[in-house]
């Protein structure tokens, strides 16, 4: 069989390639520009002193670590995102199916009514069909009273949107509550939308679109973390960065051959009769659902993908203790589901393979070499056959290493939010690296507490 290489196949290799040249010139030159800057500019004469081969060996594999990772990885990452963009289709459909959003609900008396709000304002402006099942997952506050009462304010303004709220008398877990939705649901597609979360409203017919024109069975949009108020929170800030990376970006990228790895809790379409098969025949176990149900869409070959314009308010966490919480929920999750539970998808031939992989080294792995780099950099400096020239160069690959994650974070802010104004989370890029840091301490403490057993739960304080 013959394989033709068109002009424009080789131009998008030329597009991929480019990252990982520019990330070996930058570790093959940027050293010697640094000294030279250095001479130039401190008048330094350097003093030729013998070191240890493992001194230079850590040092060439820091450098050239990350300088691989923010150049190339990123660059090819942004690439993908591009020309997963440039795909999509965009016309709109002629005919539109019933929509059945569920939302299950555990003690979010606070937030509710937000989330049942924007969804009625969604099915205002969709042309075909719409409802809204609120589950009521046991709450022991008064989530389903403040359900009930929004549905019946919400139904006289919008009176072709039907609504109705469902409750659990205890507490059975999100998944029985998605189940119930599920079987209630007389929709074609059905909309699963965390009780904490809240959609702009023309995410609906944006996701619809997306999702028919392009054949898929399950797509996602973008995910905004907010406090609810004036997302001056700090964490909540250094979420949005976070975020911008992941979903605008390395989200977008997957989508470009149909390998999105996750369909989030706070924005998820799905084709009703694939996702009822799957509750059906399959006991979803994990404390990260929307990923062990997504994964089990890819083992039947279903198509998921993910489109940016689509986007989702949820509250994200605003403190130490919660976010921690919620990291090790994800990151035990995201362990349980790809070295248990969908084990058999990491010796597949296929690109979700290599994806999965992918975070397995890059992410899980890559804490490790972060944590040795932390503990390498005290004995560097004092085995460094020229302290001064050492810390002399820092001066200078600091705010290189900088300049990058600026670029970097505003490749994902342009893409992550489109039109809309973002450069002033640019400023607070310095400071990413501290919810790195809580990260690399969460995933590590994550594959220790997996290998021993712990396959992750719920917090008792922390909701959907």
């Amino acid at each position: 069989m013959k394989i033709q290489v068109t002009k424009g196949s080789r131009i998008i290799y030329l597009a991929f390639c480019t990252p990982f040249i520019l990330a070996y010139l930058s570790w093959q030159f940027f050293p010697v520009f640094a000294s030279w800057l250095i001479s130039q500019t401190f008048k330094y004469k350097v003093s030729v002193q013998p070191a240890h081969w493992l001194w230079y060996t850590a040092i060439h594999f820091f450098y050239g670590w990350y300088t691989f990772l923010a150049i190339g990885v990123a660059g090819f990452w942004a690439i993908a995102a591009m020309l997963a963009k440039i795909q999509q289709k965009k016309a709109k459909q002629l005919s539109y199916p019933m929509v059945s959003f569920i939302v299950p609900a555990y003690n979010e008396e606070k937030n509710v009514s937000r989330c049942i709000t924007s969804l009625f304002k969604c099915a205002k402006d969709y042309a075909g069909l719409c409802e809204i099942l609120i589950v009521d997952d046991g709450s022991k506050d008064y989530t389903y009273e403040i359900a009930w009462a929004s549905i019946e304010i919400n139904r006289r303004k919008y009176p072709q949107v039907r609504g109705k709220v469902v409750r659990h008398s205890t507490n059975l877990g999100k998944v029985e509550a998605i189940k119930t939705g599920v079987d209630r649901a007389l929709g074609n597609i059905i909309a699963i939308v965390d009780a904490d979360s809240w959609w702009t409203p023309t995410t609906l017919l944006k996701l619809v679109n997306y999702m028919l024109l392009n054949g898929k069975k399950a797509v996602t949009g973008y995910v905004h973390p907010s406090d609810g108020n004036d997302e001056a929170n700090p964490y909540v800030i250094l979420q949005q960065l976070e975020y911008s990376q992941g979903l605008g970006v390395a989200r977008c990228a997957q989508s470009l051959g149909n390998n999105v790895l996750v369909v989030s809790g706070a924005v998820g379409l799905y084709d009703a009769d694939v996702l009822r098969e799957i509750l059906n025949e399959k006991s979803i176990h994990s404390v990260t659902e929307d990923l062990e149900i997504t994964l089990e869409m890819h083992k039947r070959e279903a198509k998921v993908g993910y489109v940016s314009a689509a986007t989702s308010l949820t509250i994200a966490p605003t403190s130490f203790n919660i976010l921690w919480s919620q990291r090790l929920r994800w990151f035990t999750g995201w362990l349980h589901n790809t070295l248990n539970i969908h084990k058999d998808l990491l010796l597949k031939k296929s690109r979700l393979t290599l994806f999965l992989w992918y975070c397995h080294i890059f992410e899980y792995g890559g804490a490790f070499i972060d944590l040795a780099a932390l503990f390498a950099f005290p004995f560097l400096f004092w085995f460094a056959p020229d302290q001064i020239f050492f810390v002399l160069n820092l001066l200078v690959f600091v705010p290189y290493g900088l300049l990058i994650g600026i670029i970097n974070q505003a490749i994902a802010l342009k893409y992550a939010y489109n039109g809309h104004k973002y450069s002033a989370l640019l400023f607070y890029t310095p400071f990413y690296p501290i919810l790195r840091l809580i990260n690399i301490f969460a995933r590590l403490t994550c594959t220790v507490k997996y290998f021993l057993g712990d396959r992750g739960n719920w917090h008792s304080k922390t909701t959907f």
